[in-house]
């Protein structure tokens, strides 16, 4: 039998609160079993009344903690973390890989890489580019600072308070949501999911081990989804809201939270990948099958970054039934590097059932093609000639439809417009241009290469949203009136402000306020 294993975290301050409520922090025993291993899970359940109570301490902690560091402080204590947690031998790591397999069925060698592709994006430098992105300056957060586009001066406010409801299909993507949050300078509650409750209790104690009093910002806890009166006093008590989840969950979400209460989804999205004919040349073919075979293999087809569909131009030099043969081969090429999940009997006997029904079709002489589907159920790429688009069944599954062109893709598309997400394109850099303006007006956030869709950067607009942007307020302190703003020289008056006294002494006389 294994030990124990905690999935949430609460600072021993706040701990100490907390125990004389009545029942202010139950603990919830969940068991994980999976090839004849288990682990039991202990899932902290704080009461309403703790909530509110944990809530309030959040907030002073931000008041005594957050404010009087420097968002750079804030970023190099986040970056120390990502470094340790790219440490092959960092003994949290290894538990997490160990721990996170067991309990979602993904190989080790695919949580490792998942650890690897979040945390080398949450380093310093990608930390401070985002908020430069967003913000167009870190230090906007420290305080007013000159703004030559205002002729004055501007500060950011981030929430005293984010809520978060964890995302669990990705490993060792929830501490984003606790990165965003600090580096905005608010406290960050959030509820971890039963999914995959493991990488948010090590990543928090990490965080302690660098900086105890950044780790005392956060709380991360648990309630069961029929549990509504915690979920309310957790809605009640937030000034932010960001949550991950299906679309039915984003919708009740929405329906019930308080009305003035600002909030970031990101529910069900598609990605898909489109291959221009141009690209299908012979001696490039190999290197793109790779990327393409690469995208449907991470994560085993599991996020909302994951393809669905491949699109595959016809008229090219090589066929769409050629370039399916060669994804089929680095598909393999994958599953030995990065081994899938290990299915239940359950899931193993859907997938069976699947491959069935198209070798079933196929032999009907319906328009689908099988093109590899493997016995031990690692993969599987068909050809199929679609009127409509169906939900990827997930599991490193590559359907590749034939077009004749864009506009064979976008009838197909457009009953999804409200879910797009990340689009891949290869082929003509002129087409890929026209396209790529297309897809934009058709709702997709993010455009690459193949071989990238799995990888977004801490820069990228998070499903079309300036995450780290749309949580914070500004204050602007204008310094002239709107028609002398316009006659100066901004960027020379901007430079006269004095951070304590707001203009220096010797040009007070020169910009005197109001004048």
């Amino acid at each position: 039998m294994r030990s124990q294993v905690e999935a949430c975290w609460l600072p021993e301050a706040l701990e100490q609160k907390l125990r004389p409520l009545i029942r202010g922090c139950t603990p919830i025993i969940k068991r994980y079993e999976r090839d004849g291993d288990y682990m039991d899970v202990v899932f902290r359940r704080l009461s309403p009344e703790a909530l509110a109570y944990a809530a309030s301490f959040l907030r002073d902690q931000r008041n005594r903690v957050l404010r009087e560091k420097s968002v750079y402080e804030i970023a190099r204590a986040l970056n120390l973390a990502a470094e340790k947690w790219l440490d092959p031998m960092y003994p949290p790591r290894r538990r997490a890989i160990e721990h996170i397999s067991l309990i979602t069925g993904f190989s080790t060698e695919m949580v490792a890489h998942s650890i690897d592709l979040e945390q080398r994006s949450s380093r310093y430098e990608h930390l401070v580019q985002a908020l430069v992105n967003e913000l167009g300056s870190p230090d906007y957060l420290d305080g007013f600072q000159p703004n030559a586009n205002l002729c004055g001066m501007s500060q950011a406010i981030g929430p005293d308070l984010v809520g978060a409801i964890f995302s669990s299909n990705i490993p060792a993507l929830p501490h984003l949501e606790i990165m965003r949050a600090l580096l905005v300078k608010s406290s960050c509650l959030g509820r971890v999911s039963a999914g995959e409750p493991i990488f948010l209790r090590l990543y928090a104690e990490t965080l302690h081990e660098i900086d105890p009093d950044l780790a005392s910002c956060i709380v991360v806890t648990y309630w069961n989804h029929e549990e509504l009166d915690c979920e309310k006093a957790f809605l009640e008590s937030i000034d932010y809201l960001v949550a991950y989840g299906s679309e039915a969950q984003t919708e009740r979400l929405a329906s019930v939270k308080p009305p003035e209460l600002r909030a970031s989804w990101h529910g069900h999205k598609v990605g898909f990948t489109y291959i221009l004919r141009e690209a299908l040349e012979e001696e490039r073919v190999g290197e793109l099958a790779q990327r393409v075979a690469y995208d449907f293999s991470i994560f085993d087809g599991y996020a909302c970054l994951c393809p669905q569909v491949c699109f595959v131009e016809t008229g090219g030099k090589l066929s769409p039934q050629a370039f399916a043969e060669e994804c089929a081969r680095w598909m393999s090429d994958w599953a030995v590097a990065l081994p899938p999940r290990r299915l239940s009997v359950s899931e193993a006997s859907r997938k069976y059932q699947l491959r069935e029904l198209y070798f079933a079709r196929e032999s009907m002489n319906d328009p689908v093609s099988v093109i590899a589907a493997p016995d031990d159920f690692s993969f599987t790429v068909i050809i199929e000639e679609a009127n409509r688009l169906d939900s990827s069944p997930g599991d490193r599954f590559l359907k590749i439809v034939p077009v004749n062109g864009v506009a064979d893709a976008e009838r197909l598309l457009r009953p999804l417009r409200p879910y797009l997400q990340c689009a891949a394109l290869a082929g003509d850099a002129y087409r890929i241009s026209s396209l790529s303006h297309t897809l934009a007006s058709s709702g997709v956030t993010r455009i690459v290469p193949p071989g990238l869709m799995g990888t977004p950067s801490m820069m990228w607009h998070h499903d079309g949203m300036a995450c780290l942007g749309k949580m914070i307020k500004w204050c602007d302190y204008e310094l002239l009136p709107p028609e002398k703003a316009l006659k100066v020289d901004a960027q020379q008056y901007v430079k006269t402000i004095d951070f304590a006294g707001f203009l220096k002494e010797k040009e007070r006389k020169t910009y005197a306020l109001g004048q």
